[in-house]
């Protein structure tokens, strides 16, 4: 995957994401992407503990149909917070929402 950094836009961090694999599909709801796939997110701080997130794909012939994403992101603001490791077991997204998957058109 390729992960580039931009210049701030303001107080904006923008993320440059390429490289994205093909399998099994783009999203839980079964939409499909190709290699070509370009993600741009936007990082923008709102207060000392929210931030603003956007992302859009920059190729449409990339994707089933155009995407675009945005949400709020919330720093743990109470006492002993921790982050805790996160391991991803291989397939287990698509076993536990594979049968939500949208057939592929291919």
């Amino acid at each position: 995957m390729g992960l580039v950094g931009r210049p701030l836009e303001g107080d904006t961090l923008v993320v440059d994401v390429t490289g994205l694999m093909t399998c099994p599909g783009f999203d839980r709801a079964g939409n499909f992407h190709s290699d070509a796939l370009h993600v741009v997110e936007r990082y923008t701080p709102r207060s000392p503990d929210t931030a603003h997130v956007r992302g859009h794909d920059r190729r449409l012939e990339s994707i089933s149909r155009p995407w675009k994403m945005s949400m709020p992101l919330y720093r743990r603001v109470e006492k002993n917070a921790q982050l805790l490791e996160f391991k991803c077991v291989e397939f287990s997204e698509e076993f536990i929402y594979g049968h939500l998957r949208k057939k592929s058109s291919k």
